[in-house]
């Protein structure tokens, strides 16, 4: 027979700021942990601290009522079963959204269970800070939409009401670890040594993630590995840059609180996080497939270990990192998967579609990692700032040189205007082929850089030099080399608004500095497959 309780006791809680943790230290393999502890956050402590709060011995059963969300999306337990003092509505990506049903006294279990999991994270991932929301009389059918948007807001003011201190203090002259900035605490008898607490938390994670990512994507990687070196993914000496790539969904925490009841929101997220979870199985088989061709470019020394690693996966979030010749390709063919899946196999789409934008940040190999995350994740900020005014799926990018700090516009003002002349072309716009922000016509540019014979390395060179002298010297070289029978690539100029190619720049403006520098991060062979 079916119970109904009309409303319940709802407990929100997500990570704060979860790329400053994952992302605290410059070793990947830190990072690496940091993701897993994320991802796996209400697993294992959740469990005992609902045992605690809702004195259930059987904690086998516990395991059974919190897998029940997904196995059976549609199935309110607490409505059926009047035994069960506790539901999750979902989790995952260091979110979670927890129901307890007693009316009299689930303020009283939700508050145990806040208190129990909170403490417990001190000692398991230290660190770690998390915001937490309650509230009672939440609907699980009418009425749910409006109170988890309320439930939300308050989360946000929590948030940022609340700063807990998570890492144990230091005191008197203490040793600080190099890792992630905190006293040494602890001896680690892995690596022979003491940490800290946080950082020997995040390394003995880091061996569950390899073993579970080597799992889950056996069958794509056909006998390649996951590195957990940020130079082994076929960079050769002399040659070795990395790209980190971070794509976020457009739109998608209001796609969100949409949802009708618990149920609809509970198939969206089970729904989204198996798109991109599928997108980027699909990417996986693609760069597995490419190996042997990748081993004949320059610049690829691919062995063991694919060229390809992912760094956070949550929803509609991922952030990886690759070879350095690989991150424009790879965000592309990412953002073009996600949508069509998106767009052909979720319900209730926004006006224009579903939609994402990415940010590809390419630096030197040993350069700071947290650095390169920080501009990827900027950079992608700057594609959604172009979203917002048009629409549609953007992408930016930034070939990190020198130590200049500060934000990517203002390097940008400093590095890339010259003379008045603006070098940087982008953001650039995925799914509208005819805009002259579009990424195809960067692709076509570079294409007919490299077609053309006239233009090898001096002279490719040489162009770029005179865009850095700005359009006085541009106009004399291009006289010169049109002399020698050297003009600007303008292959499929007809589609676009303007064509660039007879000076090199409109209104001060060009795209031809951002294919010269793009040009060695995008090999040949990759153009053709489109």
């Amino acid at each position: 027979m079916k119970i109904i309780v009309d409303t319940y006791c709802a407990v929100l809680m997500d990570v704060i700021s979860i790329q400053k943790y994952i992302f605290s230290s410059n070793e990947l393999r830190y990072n690496l942990g940091a993701s897993h502890m994320v991802k796996t956050l209400f697993e294992d402590n959740a469990a005992e601290a609902i045992k605690k709060a809702c004195n259930i011995n059987d904690e086998e059963r516990i395991r059974r009522v919190m897998a029940e969300w997904r196995n059976n999306p549609d199935k309110i337990l607490m409505e059926e079963d009047a035994s069960i003092p506790f539901e999750i509505g979902v989790s995952g990506g260091g979110k979670a959204l927890i129901f307890f049903r007693e009316k009299d006294t689930a303020d009283d279990t939700a508050r145990k269970f806040i208190k129990i999991f909170t403490k417990s994270l001190l000692i398991d991932a230290p660190g770690l800070q998390l915001a937490v929301a309650k509230e009672d009389n939440f609907p699980l059918q009418e009425g749910f939409a409006e109170q988890l948007v309320k439930l939300f807001e308050q989360l946000i003011i929590n948030r940022n009401q609340y700063f807990p201190v998570t890492t144990l203090p230091m005191h008197g002259i203490t040793a600080t670890g190099s890792e992630v900035g905190t006293g040494l605490n602890i001896f680690s008898e892995q690596r022979k040594k003491y940490l800290s607490c946080e950082a020997e938390a995040k390394i003995t994670a880091a061996e569950k993630a390899a073993k579970a990512l080597q799992r889950d994507y056996t069958e794509e990687l056909k006998g390649y590995h996951f590195t957990e070196q940020v130079d082994q993914l076929g960079q050769v000496e002399g040659d070795s840059y990395t790209a980190i790539v971070h794509i976020d969904g457009n739109g998608i925490g209001n796609w969100f609180q949409k949802s009708s009841n618990l149920a609809d929101y509970r198939a969206r997220s089970i729904n989204m996080q198996r798109i991109t979870e599928d997108s980027f199985r699909t990417i996986i088989s693609e760069v597995v497939d490419m190996v042997d061709k990748l081993k004949d470019v320059p610049g690829f020394a691919i062995k063991d270990n694919l060229p390809l690693r992912p760094l956070i996966q949550g929803g509609d979030d991922l952030t990886f990192i690759c070879h350095g010749k690989l991150g424009l390709y790879l965000a592309e063919r990412f953002l073009n998967i996600w949508t069509q899946k998106a767009n052909q196999e979720l319900n209730d789409l926004p006006v224009g579609g579903f939609s994402a934008c990415a940010g590809v940040a390419i630096a030197k190999t040993k350069y700071p990692f947290y650095r390169t995350y920080k501009v990827a994740e900027e950079l992608c900020s700057l594609a959604k700032e172009c979203h917002r005014e048009k629409g549609g799926s953007w992408l930016d990018f930034y070939i990190i040189s020198g130590t200049k700090s500060g934000s990517i516009s203002n390097i940008r003002k400093e590095e890339h205007v010259s003379h008045g002349l603006q070098l940087y072309f982008g953001p650039y716009i995925i799914d509208n082929k005819n805009d002259n922000k579009a990424l195809g016509y960067l692709k076509d540019g570079i294409r007919g850089f490299y077609e053309d014979r006239f233009w090898t390395g001096p002279h490719l060179k040489e162009l770029r030099a005179a865009f850095n002298s700005g359009s006085e010297v541009l106009n004399t070289l291009l006289i010169d080399m049109a002399a020698r029978g050297g003009f600007l690539p303008n292959k499929g100029h007809e589609k676009y608004d303007k064509n660039y190619s007879d000076k090199g720049y409109i209104d001060k403006e060009t795209p031809y500095f951002d294919m010269l520098e793009i040009m060695e991060f995008y090999p040949r062979f990759l153009l053709e497959r489109g």
